[in-house]
């Protein structure tokens, strides 16, 4: 939809693709207290802080609220208007997963959930909080489809690691605030290269809010193979840790300026492999089982 095209980079997404089956019964931690700050990745966490910390922040803060809260009301008009809204009534396990999943990351507020009709499994969400207003996240209908009860929900705490963060808020800030930069010979082209990696490092942030939802590695996992596949049949993490691997082997072995180019492309969310691959190193952390333990 046009609307939805102009949201950019209101609307942070997570693409995945993954038969709707009963919710895991195994127990899990509510997350009291916790924090956007104790599970960004550190590149989100130092620029965000930095940006919390500039000359004039909470003026253009509130300027970039009241802008978008005109973007906001048309949003919500439009998928109530063209989609179904989620509640005890329509489609409760949808509506359980958010409850749940908002819960356990201790969230001040639950967002409204809607399901699109779409051929692309995706979610999104319109991250810039509103005081007025709920968060709004929006799955579609073939990740509904193609996805287990505990994958959607930890999708959904992907999207609410968006939310928790402010990510809408602070990338745009970043972005209004480097303008002046980016106009100069060498300087320019490192701002840009330093916004696309906090670009990237939010949507680790935000697999990190994921795996907090899920407390399972292979939850999370396995919705990002079903991502990267494009089906559900994929399901053995090992062997995409195995192709991890080896990306990242041929990565280093090749030509340098193939490697550059590589890494030079403008992307808006990270490599699949590296996803899977930094999400299996955290949920092997000891910051991860510190904040499970409630430390």
């Amino acid at each position: 939809m046009k609307l939805f095209a102009l949201l950019l980079p209101l609307l942070l997404s997570l693409d995945t693709s993954t038969a709707f089956s009963t919710t895991s019964t195994k127990p899990k931690i509510p997350l009291k207290g916790i924090t956007a700050s104790q599970f960004r990745h550190p590149l989100d966490l130092s620029l965000t802080n930095v940006i919390q910390n500039a000359p004039f922040h909470q003026l253009a803060e509130q300027a970039i609220r009241s802008s978008f809260s005109l973007i906001e009301q048309g949003v919500r008009l439009d998928l109530l208007s063209s989609a179904v809204k989620v509640s005890p009534n329509q489609l409760p396990e949808l509506h359980e997963a958010m409850q749940v999943a908002s819960q356990l990351l201790d969230m001040p507020t639950v967002p409204e959930l809607y399901v699109q009709s779409s051929s692309q499994a995706n979610a999104y969400t319109l991250a810039l909080q509103s005081k007025h207003t709920l968060p709004i996240v929006v799955v579609t209908s073939t990740l509904v489809e193609r996805c287990t009860n505990e994958e959607i929900q930890a999708i959904l705490g992907h999207e609410l690691g968006h939310i928790q963060c402010s990510h809408s808020l602070y990338l745009t800030l970043g972005g209004l605030l480097s303008t002046p930069l980016r106009g100069l010979p060498i300087v320019g082209s490192q701002t840009e290269q330093l916004l696309q990696r906090w670009r990237l490092a939010a949507e680790y942030s935000c697999d990190r809010a994921a795996m907090l939802v899920a407390q399972d590695v292979d939850v999370v996992a396995g919705a990002m193979l079903k991502l990267f596949a494009g089906t559900d049949r994929v399901t053995n993490i090992k062997a995409c840790m195995e192709q991890a691997n080896e990306y990242e082997k041929l990565l280093r072995d090749v030509n340098p300026m193939v490697r550059m180019s590589v890494r030079m492309q403008q992307r808006t969310h990270p490599l699949p492999v590296r996803r899977v691959v930094e999400l299996e190193k955290w949920a092997e952390s000891e910051e991860y089982r510190k904040l499970l333990s409630g430390r």
